[in-house]
């Protein structure tokens, strides 16, 4: 059970770059972008990689796009608890599809 990259060099490869798809994204605005009062990062949520390196492609909800993005900051922690709260909240599949018994 291996991939074929590690079974033709017999070193794991590294996956530390892979990020969680849906997690909220910090993006950095250029002060060339910006006007003197305007916020310094746009709120972002990645969906896609990008051939480039180090490019992400974001969606920005308050303006309703996606855009290319180089300087970001990942939150996946806070994905990953969303995502255990939610998943705890959900009940087991034996109980959504047992009848319920009224009194």
């Amino acid at each position: 059970m291996s991939t074929p990259k590690e079974a033709f060099s017999w070193k794991k490869p590294d996956v530390s770059h892979f990020r969680i798809f849906e997690s909220s994204i910090y993006c950095h605005v250029s002060k060339k972008a910006r006007k003197k009062l305007e916020l310094t990062i746009e709120l972002g949520i990645f969906f896609k990689y990008i051939d480039t390196l180090n490019n992400y492609r974001v969606y920005l909800p308050l303006l309703k796009m996606t855009v290319v993005r180089r300087d970001v900051k990942f939150d996946e922690v806070e994905t990953m608890r969303c995502s255990l709260e939610r998943e705890l909240q959900l009940q087991p599949y034996q109980e959504i599809w047992a009848p319920k018994e009224e009194p």
